[in-house]
């Protein structure tokens, strides 16, 4: 009876060994309040708050790729054997190899678990790093375990072991980074060692345990299950700068735009996207669709790279429907030192889903008889029974650097053979143009538009030019020696341009921010695109006005007409973030007036356009656009055609931080302003030479039209 007791005693003792080994000693799930500096856990990134998302259990935390990540102090020291795991679901691949999280000593050891840049999860220790051959897929929830025992560590994800490296160093583990590496990286100001995605249930244990024990602690089913990564309501809801009713992905950064089309009662636009941080990297193709050019949904992004020729990036490019109407993507692919054309293809019929070509890359490298490495952004059209590509290019002629396209042919979209330099151009005083990106070659009645972008060269911009005129024997024949500028001021780029649903020629464009990289770091996205505008082409000169799509965002209109205004006048015309204005002036007794913007008048911020009417120049004066130091302060200027004697008609869109202007419904601009205070949204007319009639004045309200989710 005694011995009975004593074992079963024995046994008690060893279940409540057992049960006490079975708890972790370290455990976050992110519910509210879960960041108590009590406890050790403190937050750090550009939100003062962390944001928490639904999770696999409660809630769980968003992290935004480039800034945000906890640091935690653990309540003791803990040394191997252990076991560290976590729920992860990645929105994109890191800019660079990536921490899930990270174990530190405060002797310098540390053991990281994450994903390098191609997907793949990876251990990295003071010694290095060893990556497994297997790739995390996005969007969906996977389960990430460290086993570290005395002399070496496992990774296993889904429960299986995927890497293995050795553990040559005891370290007592004081420290846990979540959702970075220990270790520290940087592209300029921009830190690239962090995740974009969710972490769910970090948790360690004491002891190493096997793989297949882990299903025991862990419900392996929730393996695989869909995501919730669209970005938290609250991220950007005190920004006031940020547009409401301009197309702009979801978060982070965005470049040029390409592959606008209407297809199946739907319209289509890809982009340059970086989801993982705000700078130029780590490029995949982003896809918006609208069923009206108004009302956006982002998807998941079509394209990525992968190891090999587009490692690099998934550059800019174009879409074209083959023979049956489906879409096929032309894009730029770089493995780091050659670039290459690429093409992929739809797998459903709503377009989210593409497949890259086998036989990729189709064009690799350039002419061997150029001895420029770079060619890129690859538009397509077909010419009779022929396909035609222009692709961006610079060669050395006469010893002068000069922009230039080179053009391919096919049969089958597949093959293609070089047919030479398609059209070339000298640099001229205003558009040096020794290379030139994103190339349209876009056909109005019996002429083509052929519009190029040459990239800054000798501390002058980037800039939209085109020519008018024909295709010829496989070359562009211009109608006119110089180029026209597409902008009267320089600050719209890369216009995608398809017929919209009534066959009317339709562009959408970037407008780039131009703002320090602190900025950019601050807000957390970076560019946006212009609204949808209409092409027309009278006289050889390409005419632009907003699309109609737009009338449906106007809310309840305020009108006035018939007001005169003397020599020193101001006209209060409205307040508010998003507006629509259409002016129709008698100017034909004024030099000079201001249309001033975003104007406050407590704190002195306010955006000039100051409209000389003499020298028919525009000139937009950013010295008091803003009171962030950081914003740079400059002056704009451009010229623009008009008869004094004829009314002038200015249409001007306000939206946030971007301002879009159309004059008489021909020429357009464009400019960014970055207010301090959401109430510096004043605008006024002023006189400021001669009488001036206001002859007809419309404001709207718009509404907004923010980009959905469809992540």
């Amino acid at each position: 009876m005694r011995t009975t007791l004593i074992f079963l005693a024995a046994l008690g003792l060893a279940w409540h060994v057992c049960k006490a080994q079975q708890q972790p000693i370290y455990q976050c799930r992110f519910e509210p309040g879960w960041t108590n500096p009590v406890s050790g856990h403190v937050w750090q990134g550009r939100s003062e708050q962390p944001e928490l998302a639904e999770g696999l259990i409660g809630r769980a935390l968003r992290l935004d790729g480039y800034s945000t990540f906890v640091h935690s102090k653990l309540k003791r020291a803990i040394t191997a054997p252990l076991t560290v795991s976590a729920w992860v679901a990645l929105e994109t691949y890191p800019t660079h190899p990536a921490g899930c999280f990270s174990l530190v000593s405060d002797s310098d050891p540390y053991i990281t678990a994450g994903i390098t840049n191609f997907g793949q999860p990876y251990i990295r220790t003071s010694g290095g790093r060893v990556v497994a051959d297997v790739m995390v897929p996005k969007f969906r929830w996977q389960h990430l375990a460290l086993i570290v025992d005395a002399d070496s560590a496992k990774l296993v994800w889904n429960g299986q072991i995927v890497a293995a490296t050795a553990n040559g160093r005891a370290a007592a583990y004081t420290h846990i980074y979540l959702g970075r590496d220990a270790a520290a990286g940087f592209v300029h100001i921009f830190p690239t060692m962090h995740i974009n995605g969710l972490l769910d249930e970090v948790t360690i244990w004491e002891g190493a345990k096997q793989p297949t024990e882990l299903p025991k602690w862990i419900s392996m089913e929730k393996t695989g299950l869909d995501a919730d990564l669209c970005i938290p309501a609250g991220r950007f809801a005190h920004d006031h700068t940020r547009p409401q009713y301009h197309l702009l992905p979801l978060a982070n950064w965005t470049n040029e735009t390409h592959g606008l089309l209407y297809y199946n009662e739907r319209y289509h636009i890809f982009n340059q996207k970086n989801g993982a941080n705000v700078f130029l990297g780590n490029i995949n193709w982003g896809h918006f669709s609208s069923p009206d050019l108004i009302h956006w949904t982002e998807h998941r992004p079509v394209l990525s790279p992968g190891p090999g020729y587009d490692q690099m990036g998934i550059w800019s490019g174009h879409v074209v429907p083959d023979e049956e109407g489906s879409p096929v993507i032309f894009y730029t692919g770089s493995d780091g030192t050659v670039f290459s054309i690429c093409r992929a293809s739809p797998q459903d019929s709503s377009l989210l889903s593409w497949g890259k070509s086998k036989a990729n890359p189709l064009i690799k490298g350039n002419p061997p008889q150029y001895h420029r490495a770079d060619l890129r952004d690859p538009y397509v059209w077909k010419e009779d029974s022929a396909w035609y590509m222009v692709v961006g290019y610079g060669i050395l002629e006469d010893s002068t650097e000069q922009g230039a396209l080179l053009l391919y042919r096919s049969q089958d979209l597949t093959a293609w053979e070089y047919r030479g330099i398609f059209f070339h151009h000298k640099p001229w005083p205003e558009t040096p143009g020794i290379f030139w990106e994103m190339p349209v070659f876009w056909k109005m009645g019996d002429k083509y538009i052929l519009l190029v972008n040459p990239v800054p060269y000798q501390k002058k911009p980037a800039r939209a030019i085109y020519w008018v005129g024909e295709f010829k024997q496989e070359r562009f024949v211009p109608d006119h020696e110089q180029p026209r500028h597409l902008e009267i001021i320089n600050r719209l780029l890369s216009p995608s341009v398809a017929y919209d649903e009534e066959g009317r020629t339709t562009a959408i464009a970037i407008i780039p921010d131009l703002i320090p990289a602190e900025m950019q770091y601050q807000r957390g996205w970076t560019h946006l695109y212009s609204i949808p505008r209409l092409w027309e082409l009278k006289d050889s000169v390409l005419l632009q006005s907003p699309h109609p799509a737009l009338k449906k965002l106007r809310g309840t209109p305020l009108q006035r007409s018939k007001l005169h205004l003397q020599e020193g006048d101001t006209l209060a015309i409205a307040k508010g973030q998003q507006l629509e204005l259409l002016l129709k002036l008698d100017i034909s007794r004024t030099s000079s007036f201001n249309l001033v913007v975003g104007k406050n008048a407590h704190n002195g911020e306010a955006t000039s356009l100051h409209f000389d009417l003499e020298a028919a120049a525009l000139l937009i004066d950013h010295n008091k656009s803003s009171l962030n130091p950081l914003f740079e302060k400059r002056k704009e200027t451009g010229i623009f055609h008009h008869r004094p004697q004829e009314p002038l008609l200015l249409h001007i869109f306000v939206d946030g931080s971007v301002l879009e202007g159309f004059v008489n419904n021909k020429e357009a601009f464009t400019t960014r302003f970055f207010t301090t205070d959401p109430v510096s949204d004043e605008i006024e007319l002023v006189i400021q030479k001669g009488s001036l009639q206001v002859l007809d004045m419309t404001v709207w309200p718009i509404t907004p039209a923010k980009v959905s989710c469809g992540f």
